[in-house]
């Protein structure tokens, strides 16, 4: 797990994402009460990733966040209180299931928005083939999700470090 602190330019660069696409789509694809949080914990954790892996390039297809050489990858993020444990769960909506995409990277941001913790990656055909399905008025801690969930539990996900390693490695660039 990956703690990035939220700098000044990070966060300048999320709000700055933020309202480009709050103007083309506004919530859509927010599900939370707080929809304006819901959006800048997605964009600090992309801000973050790209901060941490300046490799992975924002991507220009508005269905996707980012691009490594051919491979895309959508980020996938969610607020919390406190840094994350490793039996947490990485969780993906199901009507997120059919996004075109190559992987996923998960992400944990803190509430007050000073953290954020990159949680790891698995490629799509992976994280299907271990996730679990929560169907929606499940609950966990108290809270029922109104909308079903995949979930992994985030050691089972791959590492950062070494999926960049890797993937530059197969794809013979530096």
């Amino acid at each position: 797990m990956i703690e990035v602190i939220i700098t000044p330019e990070i966060l300048s660069e999320a709000k700055e994402r933020n309202d480009r696409y709050y103007e083309r789509f506004g919530h859509s694809g927010t599900h939370r009460t707080n929809k304006e949080r819901q959006r800048m914990t997605g964009y600090l954790a992309e801000a973050c990733i790209h901060s941490e892996f300046p490799e992975i390039k924002y991507s220009d297809d508005y269905f996707v966040d980012f691009i490594l050489h051919s491979s895309t990858i959508d980020s996938k993020a969610q607020g919390c209180n406190t840094k994350p444990l490793d039996f947490y769960s990485a969780t993906l909506y199901e009507e997120q299931r059919n996004r075109d995409t190559d992987y996923y990277i998960f992400s944990r941001v803190k509430n007050d928005f000073s953290k954020t913790w990159i949680c790891g990656i698995a490629s799509k055909t992976k994280f299907f083939q271990i996730a679990t399905l929560k169907e929606a008025g499940h609950k966990t801690n108290n809270f029922t999700y109104d909308q079903s969930r995949y979930e992994v539990q985030y050691n089972q996900l791959g590492d950062m470090y070494k999926f960049i390693k890797w993937h530059n490695e197969t794809t013979n660039t530096i």
